[in-house]
């Protein structure tokens, strides 16, 4: 008896890429509360990343390719917005900025919580500056 297939999750999105309406695979949701989705595209192979805000906007929402050459490349020295795509060179992985907090520290501003496409959500350091 043959073994069975893994129902993969979908959601349908216009790909920017392709200009068509697509059932994109979902590859990873953000650990918590699962208000991020990785998407891959099937016709163009491009990653999308999708918060459950933009998935109940309008079908054409604002949605970019996630690659190395549109993220922010990540130093603990720069700071960071919400919605932010950046890369981490030592993980090398692409992630997405989710929130800010500040910590009680002189030496940096605070701290951001990332996403992170194949490491998952991580809590990293910005606006550090050395005493």
């Amino acid at each position: 008896m043959p073994a069975a297939k893994a129902k993969v999750k979908r959601r349908h999105r216009f790909c920017p890429i392709c200009k068509d309406d697509v059932a994109m695979s979902v590859m990873r949701e953000a650990d918590g509360d699962g208000d991020l989705w990785w998407l891959l595209c099937p016709d163009c192979n491009n990653r999308f990343a999708l918060t459950s805000q933009e998935y109940r906007k309008r079908k054409h929402s604002e949605m970019f390719a996630v690659e190395r050459s549109n993220a922010k490349v990540y130093s603990t020295d720069k700071l960071y917005s919400v919605g932010e795509l950046i890369y981490h060179p030592k993980m090398d992985d692409i992630g997405l900025v989710l929130g800010k907090s500040s910590l009680p520290s002189i030496s940096c501003s605070g701290s951001i919580s990332v996403s992170f496409l194949e490491g998952g959500q991580k809590m990293l350091i910005e606006g550090y500056t050395a005493a």
